[in-house]
């Protein structure tokens, strides 16, 4: 997702020492020594204190480190230094996006995108921060300008899929999925996406072979676990939805949904018991059908 460091560039009027720290700290960053690279420019700094490169390559560091809060002041002083560089403002917006800080974030993908219209990443981001502003309409634009510029870049796929999921067209999210993961496929949250939505199809084998896949690439990411069960809940396997839910519930205590189906599961077990106990529980914690199910079982 990150654009480039700058190598040393020519216009660099600085002592010999602060070319050859800047010179230094642009191999270690190469070679992902981040915190060497770091100490690295900060000497180089010290000695060629209006050296915007050198803040922005320090800057990347930092992000590598994630240390975003730190990078962006980088960032901002490569700017004050020398305004108009694609990558400052892209890489920028990059940190707000991942702070959540949504808004400056749209505002440098704004820039970015002035200096260099034809970028795809810039226009995946900025989409991706209109859907969780809740801009359907302006993310599935900007995500559908970034796969025309680039139809290499997993990431706008995926983006343009939670659009479509929201709008409920889970058939263009399996679509857009299925295209992310021909160019990326090691990328769990793209399974399980599918999944999703292949189970609000019924199509429950389909979402199993996901929500497997999810669970390969990430064996604690808990809502894999806990859809697979739900799955399973769908195709009356009660035993491995509830050991899946055993699962989910271990590495997320707080879960409503796993509580509310492992009660189900229960209840069709005729564990009565159990079942009143989880269904308590996901009521607690907000499954809105819980109550319906507790009333049901005339759980006390």
């Amino acid at each position: 997702m990150l654009v480039m460091i700058f190598a040393l560039a020519g216009v660099i009027n600085a002592q010999s020492t602060a070319t050859e720290f800047y010179d230094s700290g642009f191999k270690k960053y190469e070679n992902k020594d981040y915190k060497g690279a770091i100490m690295d420019y900060d000497r180089c700094i010290e000695k060629d204190p209006k050296n915007a490169d050198a803040y922005y390559n320090r800057g990347m560091a930092k992000y590598s480190l994630a240390q975003d809060d730190e990078a962006i002041l980088d960032y901002n002083k490569s700017i004050e230094l020398k305004p108009g560089v694609f990558d400052v403002y892209y890489n920028r917006g990059l940190c707000y996006f991942w702070k959540k800080d949504y808004n400056k974030a749209i505002t440098d993908f704004n820039i970015a995108i002035s200096i260099k219209s034809d970028h795809g990443k810039s226009y995946c981001y900025r989409g991706a921060c209109y859907y969780y502003l809740a801009k359907d309409d302006e993310a599935k634009k900007d995500l559908t300008m970034a796969i025309g510029y680039d139809q290499s870049y997993a990431w706008s796929y995926y983006y343009r899929s939670l659009v479509k999921y929201a709008a409920v067209d889970d058939q263009g999210c399996i679509d857009d999925l299925t295209l992310a993961i021909a160019q990326n496929g090691n990328e769990y949250l793209f399974y399980y996406q599918r999944g999703l939505s292949k189970y609000s199809l019924k199509d429950y084998n389909g979402a199993m072979a996901d929500f497997n896949m999810t669970i390969g690439l990430k064996t604690t990411y808990s809502s894999a676990y806990t859809w697979r069960g739900t799955t399973y809940f769908a195709q009356a396997k009660d035993d491995n939805a509830i050991a899946d839910f055993n699962k989910a519930l271990e590495l997320n205590p707080n879960d409503s949904q796993a509580f509310h189906f492992r009660g189900l599961s229960k209840s069709y077990k005729k564990d009565v018991t159990g079942a009143c106990a989880d269904l308590k529980k996901a009521n607690t914690l907000g499954y809105a059908k819980s109550q319906a199910e507790l009333d049901k079982l005339g759980c006390k």
